[in-house]
C-alpha cells in the first residue's frame, strides 16, 4: 500500500478538486486529502485500486472515493459537497 498527500497528486487533479470546492463555497485548504494505492494480493495481474479520503478539518466529516481506473472521485466529491455531506460552506 502506498499513500500520497494532496500536494503529491497531479497538478490537474489538484486544480480540479480546488475548482470544485470553490464552486461550492469551500477553500480546498479546509480539507485533508490523501490517497492510498491498494496492490493486488500475491502479485496477481489486476489493476491497482486507488482510494481517495477527504476529511474536512473543522468537523471531521469524511468521504472515501474510488479513484482508480475508470472512476471519477472528483464527481463523487462534488455530489457530496452539493448534498451538504461536509457541512455548510465557509463562505
Amino acid at each position: 500500500m502506498t499513500s500520497h498527500l494532496f500536494h503529491q497528486f497531479s497538478e490537474d487533479e489538484q486544480a480540479d478538486a480546488d475548482s470544485i470546492a470553490a464552486s461550492h463555497g469551500f477553500d480546498i485548504l479546509e480539507f485533508d486529502i490523501v490517497d492510498e494505492d491498494h496492490f493486488p494480493a500475491g502479485g496477481a495481474l489486476r489493476p491497482i485500486r486507488r482510494e481517495v479520503r477527504v476529511m474536512r478539518r473543522s468537523n471531521g466529516k469524511t468521504g472515501v472515493y474510488d479513484a482508480g481506473h475508470e472512476t471519477a472521485w472528483h464527481a463523487q466529491f462534488e455530489r457530496d459537497l452539493a448534498a451538504g455531506e461536509f457541512g455548510p460552506s465557509s463562505v
